[in-house]
């Protein structure tokens, strides 16, 4: 029987099919997952080198199709430069020489950006994108499951989600790891898809942020607010625009 990570509620909506693929819904605080769930020990392999450039291909297409529909409404949004964005609120939130985690790091690009004032630290579970990320210098990349790794007794300043949450089948746990692992008045800065985006509404299954078996879990404003009060966070900022396919949070531990 599913369980809802965010209410504990038993009772869900089959909103969606998408190929072998159920999306359900919570029916009491709009939490949305895939069914049936990947096998946890075939996660590294949606990030191998093929897997990741087919998905970066189709990216872009929808992007483009996506931006040419909405340009007036979401011109600077669509252009903005996501490692730019956390990277200011990093500079405008800590000092210099704090310490950032990155979980889900990919190939290093932001940490790359990061490195100019923060000592910082990535965590990725792909082969593909840790190669990568180890040929940028200045900064300590760990291999493996974030859930499983073991970081010695470190505490960060400031640690970052960025896209990753939807891809992971115990959000929950996630979190209250980002919470255990910051230091008092740490920073957790986070972006995942926004299942309450009006584009949902219109698209349905044909949203661009179901990316089954990618993608697994699925947060509106509303319950991502909650799992970050669940799991200790205090001072919470969520944006969410109505048409926008994405949300950004910052909260602090």
């Amino acid at each position: 029987m599913l369980i809802c990570p965010v209410c504990g509620s038993k009772k869900w909506t089959m909103r969606y099919k998408i190929g072998e693929w159920e999306i359900g819904e919570c029916s009491s605080c709009g939490f949305a997952r895939i069914d049936p769930m990947p096998h946890e020990e075939s996660r590294a392999k949606h990030y191998s080198e093929d897997m990741v450039c087919v998905r970066n291909v189709k990216q872009r297409s929808m992007l483009r199709n996506f931006a040419k529909n909405t340009k007036h409404f979401f011109k600077n949004l669509t252009s903005c430069d996501k490692r730019g964005v956390f990277y200011a609120k990093l500079c405008k939130y800590l000092s210099p020489g704090a310490r950032i985690l990155d979980v889900g790091c990919g190939d290093g690009t932001f940490l790359d950006l990061a490195k100019e004032r923060f000592v910082c630290t990535g965590i990725e579970i792909s082969d593909y994108l840790l190669y990568h990320a180890r040929k940028k210098e200045g900064l300590e990349i760990i291999e493996g499951d974030f859930l499983n790794a073991d970081f010695k007794g470190n505490r960060y300043d400031g640690i970052s989600l960025i896209a990753l949450l939807e891809h992971l089948d115990k959000p929950l746990e996630t979190v209250k790891k980002c919470f255990d692992l910051l230091n008092k008045k740490g920073l957790l800065l986070l972006k995942t898809v926004n299942y309450n985006s009006l584009n949902r509404r219109i698209a349905k299954a044909g949203w661009v942020g179901f990316r089954p078996p990618d993608h697994v879990v699925y947060f509106n404003p509303a319950n991502l607010k909650t799992i970050l009060h669940k799991t200790g966070f205090s001072k919470i900022n969520i944006s969410a625009l109505p048409f926008s396919d994405n949300m950004y949070c910052e909260a602090y531990r």
